[in-house]
Protein backbone atom coordinates (compact mmCIF):
# COMPACT_ATOMS: atom_id res chain seq x y z
CA UNK A 1 0.00 0.00 0.00
CA UNK A 2 2.84 2.39 0.88
CA UNK A 3 4.64 1.68 -2.41
CA UNK A 4 1.43 2.28 -4.35
CA UNK A 5 0.91 5.58 -2.53
CA UNK A 6 4.42 6.67 -3.54
CA UNK A 7 3.68 5.70 -7.15
CA UNK A 8 0.42 7.63 -6.99
CA UNK A 9 2.13 10.73 -5.59
CA UNK A 10 4.94 10.65 -8.15
CA UNK A 11 3.03 9.87 -11.32
CA UNK A 12 -0.03 11.96 -10.47
CA UNK A 13 2.01 15.03 -9.53
CA UNK A 14 4.48 14.78 -12.42
CA UNK A 15 1.84 13.85 -15.00
CA UNK A 16 -0.55 16.57 -13.86
CA UNK A 17 2.24 19.17 -13.95
CA UNK A 18 3.21 18.09 -17.46
CA UNK A 19 -0.43 18.43 -18.49
CA UNK A 20 -0.73 21.85 -16.89
CA UNK A 21 2.54 23.14 -18.35
CA UNK A 22 1.63 21.92 -21.83
CA UNK A 23 -1.84 23.40 -21.53
CA UNK A 24 -0.41 26.66 -20.26
CA UNK A 25 1.89 26.71 -23.27
CA UNK A 26 -1.24 27.44 -25.29
CA UNK A 27 -1.16 30.99 -23.91
CA UNK A 28 2.58 31.40 -24.51
CA UNK A 29 2.51 30.04 -28.06
CA UNK A 30 -0.60 31.95 -29.09
CA UNK A 31 0.92 35.16 -27.73
CA UNK A 32 4.23 34.52 -29.54
CA UNK A 33 2.83 33.26 -32.87
CA UNK A 34 -0.57 34.94 -33.14
CA UNK A 35 -0.07 38.17 -31.16
CA UNK A 36 -1.59 39.89 -28.10
CA UNK A 37 -5.03 40.39 -29.67
CA UNK A 38 -5.51 36.67 -30.31
CA UNK A 39 -4.12 35.96 -26.83
CA UNK A 40 -6.68 38.33 -25.33
CA UNK A 41 -9.50 36.53 -27.16
CA UNK A 42 -8.18 33.22 -25.84
CA UNK A 43 -7.85 34.60 -22.28
CA UNK A 44 -11.53 35.55 -22.30
CA UNK A 45 -12.46 32.05 -23.49
CA UNK A 46 -10.31 30.55 -20.73
CA UNK A 47 -12.04 32.59 -18.05
CA UNK A 48 -15.50 31.54 -19.24
CA UNK A 49 -14.51 27.89 -19.68
CA UNK A 50 -13.21 27.69 -16.10
CA UNK A 51 -16.71 28.39 -14.80
CA UNK A 52 -18.32 26.02 -17.33
CA UNK A 53 -16.14 23.00 -16.51
CA UNK A 54 -16.72 23.55 -12.81
CA UNK A 55 -20.46 23.43 -13.44
CA UNK A 56 -20.00 20.31 -15.59
CA UNK A 57 -18.04 18.56 -12.85
CA UNK A 58 -20.88 19.36 -10.43
CA UNK A 59 -18.35 19.26 -7.59
CA UNK A 60 -18.77 15.49 -7.67
CA UNK A 61 -15.22 14.08 -7.97
CA UNK A 62 -14.36 14.23 -4.26
CA UNK A 63 -17.89 13.10 -3.38
CA UNK A 64 -17.48 10.13 -5.75
CA UNK A 65 -14.12 8.92 -4.43
CA UNK A 66 -15.15 9.42 -0.79
CA UNK A 67 -18.34 7.36 -1.29
CA UNK A 68 -16.61 4.36 0.29
CA UNK A 69 -19.93 2.77 1.28
CA UNK A 70 -21.25 2.91 -2.32
CA UNK A 71 -24.44 4.83 -1.66
CA UNK A 72 -24.51 5.37 -5.43
CA UNK A 73 -23.32 2.87 -8.02
CA UNK A 74 -20.70 3.54 -10.70
CA UNK A 75 -23.17 3.74 -13.58
CA UNK A 76 -25.12 6.46 -11.78
CA UNK A 77 -21.99 8.58 -11.42
CA UNK A 78 -21.25 8.18 -15.15
CA UNK A 79 -24.78 9.02 -16.28
CA UNK A 80 -24.87 12.08 -14.05
CA UNK A 81 -21.72 13.42 -15.70
CA UNK A 82 -23.26 13.28 -19.17
CA UNK A 83 -26.27 15.20 -17.86
CA UNK A 84 -24.18 17.92 -16.20
CA UNK A 85 -21.81 18.28 -19.17
CA UNK A 86 -24.69 18.83 -21.57
CA UNK A 87 -26.32 21.39 -19.27
CA UNK A 88 -23.02 23.25 -18.78
CA UNK A 89 -22.28 23.47 -22.50
CA UNK A 90 -25.78 24.74 -23.27
CA UNK A 91 -25.27 27.39 -20.60
CA UNK A 92 -21.97 28.40 -22.22
CA UNK A 93 -23.67 28.79 -25.61
CA UNK A 94 -26.35 31.01 -24.11
CA UNK A 95 -23.75 33.16 -22.32
CA UNK A 96 -21.64 33.54 -25.46
CA UNK A 97 -24.57 34.76 -27.54
CA UNK A 98 -26.19 36.95 -24.89
CA UNK A 99 -22.99 38.98 -24.42
CA UNK A 100 -21.84 41.38 -27.13
CA UNK A 101 -18.95 39.24 -28.36
CA UNK A 102 -17.78 39.16 -31.97
CA UNK A 103 -18.45 36.10 -34.11
CA UNK A 104 -14.75 35.14 -33.88
CA UNK A 105 -14.77 35.46 -30.09
CA UNK A 106 -17.89 33.28 -29.81
CA UNK A 107 -16.38 30.46 -31.87
CA UNK A 108 -13.18 30.60 -29.82
CA UNK A 109 -15.21 30.45 -26.59
CA UNK A 110 -17.29 27.49 -27.76
CA UNK A 111 -14.44 25.40 -29.19
CA UNK A 112 -12.11 26.07 -26.27
CA UNK A 113 -14.87 25.22 -23.79
CA UNK A 114 -15.65 21.99 -25.68
CA UNK A 115 -11.94 21.11 -25.49
CA UNK A 116 -11.85 21.78 -21.74
CA UNK A 117 -15.02 19.74 -21.18
CA UNK A 118 -12.96 16.68 -22.12
CA UNK A 119 -11.46 17.09 -18.63
CA UNK A 120 -14.92 16.77 -17.10
CA UNK A 121 -15.58 13.68 -19.20
CA UNK A 122 -12.34 11.96 -18.22
CA UNK A 123 -12.75 13.14 -14.62
CA UNK A 124 -15.54 10.69 -13.78
CA UNK A 125 -13.51 7.82 -15.27
CA UNK A 126 -10.46 8.93 -13.30
CA UNK A 127 -12.67 8.82 -10.22
CA UNK A 128 -13.00 5.06 -10.62
CA UNK A 129 -9.21 4.78 -10.81
CA UNK A 130 -8.69 7.02 -7.79
CA UNK A 131 -11.14 5.02 -5.70
CA UNK A 132 -9.12 1.92 -6.61
CA UNK A 133 -5.90 3.71 -5.50
CA UNK A 134 -4.57 3.89 -9.09
CA UNK A 135 -3.73 7.57 -9.41
CA UNK A 136 -0.52 6.57 -11.16
CA UNK A 137 -2.57 5.69 -14.26
CA UNK A 138 -4.37 9.02 -14.00
CA UNK A 139 -1.07 10.89 -13.86
CA UNK A 140 0.33 9.09 -16.88
CA UNK A 141 -2.84 9.84 -18.80
CA UNK A 142 -2.60 13.55 -17.97
CA UNK A 143 1.03 13.63 -19.07
CA UNK A 144 0.36 11.99 -22.43
CA UNK A 145 -2.66 14.19 -23.12
CA UNK A 146 -0.62 17.28 -22.28
CA UNK A 147 2.07 16.38 -24.78
CA UNK A 148 -0.59 15.54 -27.37
CA UNK A 149 -2.16 18.97 -26.86
CA UNK A 150 1.20 20.70 -27.25
CA UNK A 151 2.02 18.87 -30.48
CA UNK A 152 -1.38 19.61 -32.04
CA UNK A 153 -1.13 23.26 -31.00
CA UNK A 154 2.38 23.81 -32.40
CA UNK A 155 1.57 22.14 -35.71
CA UNK A 156 -1.71 24.05 -35.95
CA UNK A 157 -0.15 27.46 -35.29
CA UNK A 158 2.57 26.79 -37.86
CA UNK A 159 0.03 25.81 -40.51
CA UNK A 160 -2.75 28.35 -39.90
CA UNK A 161 -3.67 31.45 -37.89
CA UNK A 162 -7.30 30.28 -37.55
CA UNK A 163 -7.42 29.88 -33.76
CA UNK A 164 -10.96 28.49 -33.65
CA UNK A 165 -10.00 25.71 -36.10
CA UNK A 166 -6.95 24.76 -34.01
CA UNK A 167 -9.12 24.55 -30.89
CA UNK A 168 -11.58 22.33 -32.76
CA UNK A 169 -8.73 19.92 -33.60
CA UNK A 170 -7.60 19.98 -29.95
CA UNK A 171 -11.11 18.96 -28.94
CA UNK A 172 -11.21 16.12 -31.46
CA UNK A 173 -7.75 14.70 -30.67
CA UNK A 174 -8.30 14.72 -26.89
CA UNK A 175 -11.72 13.11 -27.30
CA UNK A 176 -10.17 10.26 -29.28
CA UNK A 177 -7.50 9.73 -26.62
CA UNK A 178 -10.02 9.54 -23.76
CA UNK A 179 -12.22 7.18 -25.75
CA UNK A 180 -9.38 4.84 -26.75
CA UNK A 181 -7.15 4.94 -23.65
CA UNK A 182 -8.71 6.41 -20.49
CA UNK A 183 -12.05 4.65 -20.70
CA UNK A 184 -10.70 1.09 -21.30
CA UNK A 185 -8.32 1.39 -18.31
CA UNK A 186 -10.90 2.93 -15.98
CA UNK A 187 -13.70 0.55 -16.98
CA UNK A 188 -11.69 -2.32 -15.46
CA UNK A 189 -11.99 -0.66 -12.04
CA UNK A 190 -15.68 0.21 -12.31
CA UNK A 191 -18.65 -2.05 -11.60
CA UNK A 192 -21.39 -1.29 -14.09
CA UNK A 193 -23.28 -4.51 -13.33
CA UNK A 194 -24.54 -3.26 -9.98
CA UNK A 195 -28.01 -1.71 -9.94
CA UNK A 196 -28.01 -0.94 -6.22
CA UNK A 197 -27.75 2.40 -4.54
CA UNK A 198 -29.79 5.56 -4.87
CA UNK A 199 -31.04 7.01 -8.15
CA UNK A 200 -29.50 9.52 -10.55
CA UNK A 201 -31.81 12.33 -9.46
CA UNK A 202 -31.08 11.65 -5.80
CA UNK A 203 -27.36 11.93 -6.57
CA UNK A 204 -27.82 15.21 -8.43
CA UNK A 205 -30.01 16.55 -5.64
CA UNK A 206 -27.50 15.60 -2.93
CA UNK A 207 -24.61 17.05 -4.93
CA UNK A 208 -26.50 20.20 -5.93
CA UNK A 209 -24.85 22.20 -3.11
CA UNK A 210 -21.46 20.94 -4.35
CA UNK A 211 -22.36 22.06 -7.88
CA UNK A 212 -23.31 25.50 -6.62
CA UNK A 213 -20.06 25.61 -4.65
CA UNK A 214 -17.99 24.49 -7.65
CA UNK A 215 -19.58 27.18 -9.81
CA UNK A 216 -19.07 29.88 -7.19
CA UNK A 217 -15.57 28.66 -6.34
CA UNK A 218 -14.45 29.07 -9.94
CA UNK A 219 -16.34 32.33 -10.24
CA UNK A 220 -14.39 33.90 -7.36
CA UNK A 221 -11.10 34.31 -9.32
CA UNK A 222 -12.99 34.66 -12.61
CA UNK A 223 -14.95 37.74 -11.51
CA UNK A 224 -11.86 39.99 -11.32
CA UNK A 225 -10.76 38.72 -14.74
CA UNK A 226 -14.19 39.37 -16.22
CA UNK A 227 -14.10 42.97 -14.98
CA UNK A 228 -10.48 43.26 -16.12
CA UNK A 229 -11.51 42.46 -19.70
CA UNK A 230 -14.57 44.70 -19.54
CA UNK A 231 -12.74 47.69 -17.97
CA UNK A 232 -9.16 47.43 -19.27
CA UNK A 233 -9.74 45.53 -22.52
CA UNK A 234 -8.74 42.17 -24.03
CA UNK A 235 -5.05 43.06 -24.40
CA UNK A 236 -4.64 43.92 -20.71
CA UNK A 237 -6.61 40.80 -19.83
CA UNK A 238 -4.13 38.80 -21.89
CA UNK A 239 -1.24 40.43 -20.03
CA UNK A 240 -2.75 39.50 -16.66
CA UNK A 241 -3.28 35.87 -17.73
CA UNK A 242 0.25 35.65 -19.10
CA UNK A 243 1.86 37.01 -15.92
CA UNK A 244 -0.26 34.74 -13.70
CA UNK A 245 0.75 31.69 -15.73
CA UNK A 246 4.22 30.90 -14.24
CA UNK A 247 3.01 31.58 -10.68
CA UNK A 248 0.03 29.24 -11.10
CA UNK A 249 2.45 26.32 -11.52
CA UNK A 250 2.88 26.44 -7.73
CA UNK A 251 -0.88 26.19 -7.26
CA UNK A 252 -1.24 23.22 -9.58
CA UNK A 253 1.70 21.36 -8.02
CA UNK A 254 0.33 21.71 -4.48
CA UNK A 255 -3.25 20.78 -5.37
CA UNK A 256 -2.30 17.70 -7.39
CA UNK A 257 0.11 16.67 -4.63
CA UNK A 258 -2.86 16.71 -2.26
CA UNK A 259 -5.32 14.81 -4.49
CA UNK A 260 -4.01 11.26 -3.73
CA UNK A 261 -4.60 11.95 -0.02
CA UNK A 262 -8.33 12.58 -0.46
CA UNK A 263 -9.21 8.93 0.13
CA UNK A 264 -6.86 8.91 3.15
CA UNK A 265 -8.63 11.91 4.70
CA UNK A 266 -11.98 10.29 3.88
CA UNK A 267 -11.02 7.14 5.81
CA UNK A 268 -9.73 9.15 8.78
CA UNK A 269 -12.99 11.12 8.82
CA UNK A 270 -15.21 8.03 8.67
CA UNK A 271 -13.13 6.26 11.32
CA UNK A 272 -13.06 9.46 13.42
CA UNK A 273 -9.26 9.38 13.57
CA UNK A 274 -8.92 12.75 15.23
CA UNK A 275 -5.14 12.69 15.72
CA UNK A 276 -4.35 11.70 12.15
CA UNK A 277 -6.85 14.17 10.71
CA UNK A 278 -5.54 17.21 12.58
CA UNK A 279 -1.97 16.13 11.95
CA UNK A 280 -2.72 16.11 8.23
CA UNK A 281 -4.20 19.62 8.42
CA UNK A 282 -1.09 20.76 10.29
CA UNK A 283 1.15 19.47 7.48
CA UNK A 284 -1.09 21.38 5.05
CA UNK A 285 -0.40 24.72 6.72
CA UNK A 286 3.32 24.00 6.92
CA UNK A 287 3.25 23.27 3.19
CA UNK A 288 1.40 26.53 2.49
CA UNK A 289 4.00 28.47 4.47
CA UNK A 290 6.82 26.87 2.48
CA UNK A 291 4.91 27.55 -0.75
CA UNK A 292 4.58 31.27 0.04
CA UNK A 293 8.24 31.66 1.07
CA UNK A 294 9.57 29.80 -1.97
CA UNK A 295 7.22 31.62 -4.30
CA UNK A 296 8.05 35.07 -2.94
CA UNK A 297 11.81 34.46 -3.09
CA UNK A 298 11.55 32.82 -6.50
CA UNK A 299 9.70 35.66 -8.21
CA UNK A 300 11.94 38.25 -6.50
CA UNK A 301 15.08 36.62 -7.89
CA UNK A 302 13.87 35.18 -11.17
CA UNK A 303 10.61 36.97 -11.98
CA UNK A 304 11.89 39.48 -14.52
CA UNK A 305 14.16 36.90 -16.18
CA UNK A 306 11.30 34.38 -16.29
CA UNK A 307 8.92 36.78 -18.00
CA UNK A 308 11.54 37.81 -20.56
CA UNK A 309 12.29 34.14 -21.23
CA UNK A 310 8.66 33.11 -21.61
CA UNK A 311 7.52 36.16 -23.57
CA UNK A 312 10.45 37.48 -25.63
CA UNK A 313 8.08 38.99 -28.21
CA UNK A 314 6.21 41.11 -25.65
CA UNK A 315 8.80 43.06 -23.60
CA UNK A 316 6.03 45.37 -22.34
CA UNK A 317 5.12 42.61 -19.87
CA UNK A 318 8.32 43.36 -17.94
CA UNK A 319 6.71 46.58 -16.70
CA UNK A 320 4.43 44.38 -14.57
CA UNK A 321 7.14 42.22 -12.95
CA UNK A 322 6.17 43.47 -9.48
CA UNK A 323 2.66 42.08 -10.09
CA UNK A 324 4.13 38.62 -9.46
CA UNK A 325 4.33 39.15 -5.68
CA UNK A 326 0.60 39.71 -5.05
CA UNK A 327 -0.11 36.86 -7.47
CA UNK A 328 1.96 34.54 -5.26
CA UNK A 329 -0.25 35.53 -2.32
CA UNK A 330 -3.33 34.90 -4.46
CA UNK A 331 -1.97 31.47 -5.39
CA UNK A 332 -1.41 30.48 -1.75
CA UNK A 333 -4.99 31.54 -0.96
CA UNK A 334 -6.27 29.47 -3.91
CA UNK A 335 -4.44 26.35 -2.75
CA UNK A 336 -5.80 26.74 0.78
CA UNK A 337 -9.32 27.30 -0.49
CA UNK A 338 -9.18 24.31 -2.86
CA UNK A 339 -7.96 21.92 -0.17
CA UNK A 340 -10.55 23.16 2.33
CA UNK A 341 -13.29 22.52 -0.24
CA UNK A 342 -12.11 18.91 -0.58
CA UNK A 343 -12.14 18.49 3.22
CA UNK A 344 -15.57 20.09 3.58
CA UNK A 345 -16.90 17.79 0.86
CA UNK A 346 -15.60 14.75 2.74
CA UNK A 347 -17.30 16.12 5.87
CA UNK A 348 -20.49 16.71 3.81
CA UNK A 349 -20.58 20.28 5.19
CA UNK A 350 -22.75 21.55 2.36
CA UNK A 351 -23.91 24.80 3.95
CA UNK A 352 -20.37 25.90 4.75
CA UNK A 353 -19.30 25.09 1.19
CA UNK A 354 -22.01 27.25 -0.31
CA UNK A 355 -21.81 30.19 2.07
CA UNK A 356 -18.00 30.39 1.96
CA UNK A 357 -18.01 30.42 -1.86
CA UNK A 358 -20.87 32.91 -1.95
CA UNK A 359 -19.02 35.19 0.45
CA UNK A 360 -15.92 34.98 -1.75
CA UNK A 361 -17.93 35.87 -4.87
CA UNK A 362 -19.57 38.84 -3.17
CA UNK A 363 -16.20 40.11 -1.92
CA UNK A 364 -14.62 39.76 -5.38
CA UNK A 365 -17.61 41.43 -7.04
CA UNK A 366 -17.71 44.27 -4.53
CA UNK A 367 -14.00 44.99 -4.86
CA UNK A 368 -13.18 44.32 -8.54
CA UNK A 369 -14.42 47.49 -10.21
CA UNK A 370 -13.05 49.89 -7.60
CA UNK A 371 -9.69 48.14 -7.35
CA UNK A 372 -9.25 47.94 -11.13
CA UNK A 373 -10.04 51.64 -11.56
CA UNK A 374 -7.71 52.52 -8.69
CA UNK A 375 -4.76 50.22 -9.36
CA UNK A 376 -5.17 49.14 -12.99
CA UNK A 377 -3.93 45.62 -13.71
CA UNK A 378 -2.74 45.25 -10.12
CA UNK A 379 -6.34 45.69 -9.02
CA UNK A 380 -7.24 42.33 -10.60
CA UNK A 381 -4.70 40.64 -8.30
CA UNK A 382 -5.94 42.52 -5.22
CA UNK A 383 -9.57 41.65 -6.01
CA UNK A 384 -8.59 37.98 -6.41
CA UNK A 385 -6.84 37.97 -3.02
CA UNK A 386 -9.86 39.66 -1.44
CA UNK A 387 -12.37 37.16 -2.83
CA UNK A 388 -10.34 34.00 -2.25
CA UNK A 389 -9.18 35.21 1.17
CA UNK A 390 -12.73 35.76 2.42
CA UNK A 391 -13.76 32.36 1.05
CA UNK A 392 -10.80 30.54 2.65
CA UNK A 393 -11.30 32.09 6.12
CA UNK A 394 -15.02 31.25 6.13
CA UNK A 395 -14.31 27.68 4.96
CA UNK A 396 -11.60 27.13 7.56
CA UNK A 397 -13.76 28.33 10.44
CA UNK A 398 -16.63 26.13 9.23
CA UNK A 399 -14.39 23.07 8.88
CA UNK A 400 -12.94 23.45 12.38
CA UNK A 401 -16.42 23.80 13.88
CA UNK A 402 -17.70 20.75 11.98
CA UNK A 403 -14.61 18.71 12.94
CA UNK A 404 -14.93 19.60 16.61
CA UNK A 405 -18.51 18.34 16.72
CA UNK A 406 -17.70 15.21 14.68
CA UNK A 407 -14.78 14.05 16.79
CA UNK A 408 -16.47 15.06 20.06
CA UNK A 409 -19.30 12.69 19.18
CA UNK A 410 -16.86 9.76 19.12
CA UNK A 411 -15.43 10.74 22.50
CA UNK A 412 -18.95 10.93 23.92
CA UNK A 413 -19.78 7.47 22.54
CA UNK A 414 -16.54 6.02 23.96
CA UNK A 415 -17.29 7.37 27.42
Amino acid sequence: MENQLKRNLFFNTVGSLVFYICQSAITILVLALAGPVANGLLATAMTISNVVISAAGFGMRTFQVSDLNSHYNDRTYLTSRYVTMLAAFVGCCIFAFVNSYSSQQRWIILFYTAYRLIESWSDVWHGYLQKAERMDIVGISFGVRGILTLVVLVVGLLLTDHLALILAVLFLSNSIYVLCVDIPFAAKQADFSSNGGKSLWQLLAECAPLAVCAFLNTAVPSIPRYYCERILGSTQMGYFASIFLPVAVLQVAMIYLFVPFITTFARMWIERNRLGYYKGIGFLFVGLGVLWICGAIGVALLGRWGLSFLYPSTPELLEYTSLLQPLVVATVCMVLSSVLIHLLTIARAMQTLIFSSLAGCLAAWAGSSALLHQFGLYGAAYATILGIGVQAVWALVGLLMKSRLWFAQKEKESS
